[in-house]
């Protein structure tokens, strides 16, 4: 069955080279991008932007660049960041978008494999690659901070600098590669995603159709736009309909919500964690009035609850003064992606009267594949196939899970310069394979249920997926966070289902004082594993958890803040080894 749901027009499909071309027409004296720096807001308007984009077209193209030729950026969200990223473009240059989180030889390792001959960054990532070799191919350097160190360019200069006013620009096709972004994925492999201006373009049209967006609509710039979600729905999506973006100030909650306020941010996007850490931030806050105010929130949350099954929503007038004292007035849409989403956060961030959906997709789709519309909610999924996209699962087993494909103009070109892992990427007949399970409900909407690497199979041959076993764990506040993983059987075949807990430090100070109890480490590993039999009473027998360590540290993330399970995989084995 396909979801009929209601699209809005969008602005034409064109090369991200033309983008500022396209948004001075209708929107150049209004503002694009804002920065809290030296205790005020600076700010740039279309034609500042379009402008400063020119210029560094036009420097590029001084220095001998030439259309396909790989150019890195490197730093902080910034506006100097995303008008090098567009005048790259411009130049016809492909820009390589570098992960800011990673150690110095990792930043080499990248620009040596992409070839990149200039690199856009700034003082604190030049000093970071001073303390490894030269990267051969590597020319020019432009610093944003404009000190001059290391022999870099000042951004400033070539942005002030106003020679060769009538350069042409080289014209780009949709079908030219606009950037190859690197993987930093959760199984230890990193690969170069070759997305071309299409693929990009497809993405800014399709979400086009789905959410309204203009020039009253602020988005905050909160997630490392080196990463495709961000960089496509953050900020190419916002300029492409004539927002602004403010480039938060911060990862604190006061940071955040302060630019929230100050600037009437409507847009949000973030990862699951985030949401995670404003709604306990949230509740914490209404504890912290006191009883009568807590006992007062629970009433009206229950109403609304209550009134939800008679098709009413009154969350949104019950949860003002709420929503108000939090700073998040001006907030109409908060969209979540990059992992699964508990379903009960989307519900309570909802029931308060803000708009929080989900979307899904990968860094080779550009990454967009699927969008709730948010007229039509369903907390469990992650939305339905934007425009041009088909979804199919493959070999569905009999609860209608299988691989998650997809087809359509958003996904990628390919793999650079590795037609091995190209291939394998595809079907014979063009689909391509996410490597996510899910199933698609009938109403069309698609629940992701796991990886398909992270899926074990038990002696008796059932299939367990790790996330939802996880998903369960989590809601406990004394689990900060999981791991589920297979642990080879020593007797017969199959794997049994063992988890690495870290739990929330904090919430077992307050359980210990409160109890009067001795916090010690035999305490809190029964106090856990009592807290895993509550998660797993809903779960099948084969699902459950036959042994759990106690991990001390927070697990290693990616940037986008998913586990790196590959740390941990043998981790079950490797523990047990030390106790022996």
């Amino acid at each position: 069955m396909t979801i009929k749901k209601q699209t809005r027009e969008h602005r034409g499909i064109f090369p991200l080279s033309e983008l500022t071309d396209h948004s001075i027409t209708d929107f150049g004296t209004l503002p694009v991008m804002r920065i809290w720096r030296n205790q005020e807001y600076i700010e740039w308007t279309y034609n500042e932007l379009h402008q400063k984009v020119q210029s560094i077209a036009r420097w590029l193209i001084r220095q001998g660049i030439q259309p396909e030729d790989h150019i890195a950026v490197l730093g902080d969200n910034s506006p100097e960041w995303e008008a090098s990223y567009l005048g790259i473009q411009k130049a016809g240059g492909i820009c390589i978008p570098i992960d800011r989180m990673l150690p110095a030889t990792g930043i080499r390792f990248l620009l040596s494999e992409s070839k990149a001959k200039f690199l856009f960054t700034s003082t604190k990532y030049l000093k970071m690659l001073s303390e490894v070799s030269e990267v051969a191919t590597l020319d020019k350097m432009i610093n944003f901070d404009d000190d001059g160190y290391s022999d870099s360019v000042d951004f400033g200069k070539i942005i002030a600098d106003s020679e060769d006013k009538d350069t042409p620009f080289p014209k780009r096709s949709l079908d030219d590669i606009a950037v190859i972004l690197f993987t930093s994925g959760t199984t230890g492999h990193s690969k170069g995603v070759m997305l071309t201006h299409r693929n990009i373009l497809s993405n800014l049209t399709g979400a086009s159709e789905v959410y309204s967006a203009g020039p009253d609509d602020t988005f905050l710039s909160v997630l490392p736009v080196h990463h495709s979600f961000e960089a496509t729905a953050g900020f190419l999506f916002p300029i492409y309909n004539g927002c602004s973006i403010t480039f938060a100030r911060g990862f604190a909650g006061p940071d955040l919500i302060e630019d929230i306020k100050a600037t009437n941010v409507t847009y949000m996007l973030g990862v699951p964690l985030l949401y995670e850490k404003m709604h306990a931030g949230i509740l914490r806050g209404i504890r912290k009035k006191g009883k009568k105010a807590e006992k007062m929130f629970k009433t009206v949350y229950g109403v609304v609850k209550m009134l939800e099954k008679l098709g009413l929503n009154p969350g949104h007038k019950l949860f003002k003064d709420l929503r108000e004292k939090a700073g998040l007035s001006s907030v109409r849409h908060f969209l979540s992606a990059g992992g699964p989403l508990d379903p009960e956060i989307a519900i309570f961030f909802n029931r308060l009267g803000l708009r929080l959906v989900q979307g899904y997709g990968l860094t080779e789709t550009s990454p967009c594949t699927h969008l709730t519309p948010s007229g039509m909610l369903r907390h469990e999924c992650v939305g339905v196939p934007i425009d041009d996209v088909e979804c199919i699962i493959n070999e569905p087993n009999d609860q209608g899970i299988g691989e998650v494909f997809v087809k359509g103009s958003n996904v990628f070109k390919g793999y650079y310069q590795n037609e091995e892992a190209t291939r394998e990427a595809f079907t014979d007949d063009g689909w391509f394979k996410t490597g996510d399970l899910g199933k698609i409900h009938s109403d069309g909407f698609l629940q992701i249920t796991g990886r398909k690497k992270a899926m074990l199979v038990t002696a008796g041959g059932k299939n367990v997926y790790p996330e939802e076993i996880e998903f369960h764990l989590n809601r406990s506040r004394f689990i900060a966070e999981s791991v589920v993983s297979g642990l080879q059987r020593t007797k017969g075949t199959g794997e049994e289902v063992v988890a690495l807990i870290h739990p929330d430090y904090e919430q077992l100070d307050l359980y210990f004082t409160e109890g009067k109890k001795k916090k010690t480490n035999d305490e809190i590993t029964k106090l856990i594993g009592s807290e895993i039999k509550t998660a797993q009473k809903n779960l099948a027998a084969y699902k459950h958890i036959k042994q759990f360590r106690i991990f001390e540290d927070e697990f290693q993330k990616t940037t986008k803040r998913t586990i790196k399970r590959f740390l941990y995989s043998g981790k079950m084995v490797l523990v047990e080894d030390k106790k022996d």
